[in-house]
């Protein structure tokens, strides 16, 4: 039980995908590792630029709170959610898959310690 629950926890506290390496899933945890990279990658890139995009349109309003608020509510952040919606997906999924994994691994090694 000890491997499944280090392996879930650290693909739930530090990174999806650490949990997969741990269990010695080497191919499984880089490509979920890349994965969240990417989503983050983009996110940030998409925050930025959204940001850029109020920012140039509240410039001419000064600091008017309500014109700054009205700015935030026109700006699409669809794509933003998704990213955010994804990487849950990506984590959950991340966490019970080490947890399982790391179950069935356990249960493995005491097999063996049984049949010798």
């Amino acid at each position: 039980m000890k491997k499944a629950i280090l392996s879930s926890l650290c693909s739930a506290f530090v990174i999806p995908g650490l949990g997969q390496i741990l269990n010695q899933e080497i191919k499984k945890g880089l490509v979920l590792l890349s994965v969240v990279f990417l989503i983050f990658v983009g996110g940030c890139v998409k925050l930025a630029f959204v940001i850029a995009s109020i920012m140039a349109s509240t410039s001419s309003i000064g600091g008017d709170p309500q014109r700054l608020l009205q700015a935030i509510e026109a700006e699409k952040l669809g794509s933003l959610w998704v990213l955010v919606a994804l990487f849950a997906a990506i984590w959950i999924y991340s966490v019970i898959d080490a947890f399982r994994t790391g179950r069935r691994l356990d249960g493995e090694k005491s097999h063996e310690i049984l049949s010798d």
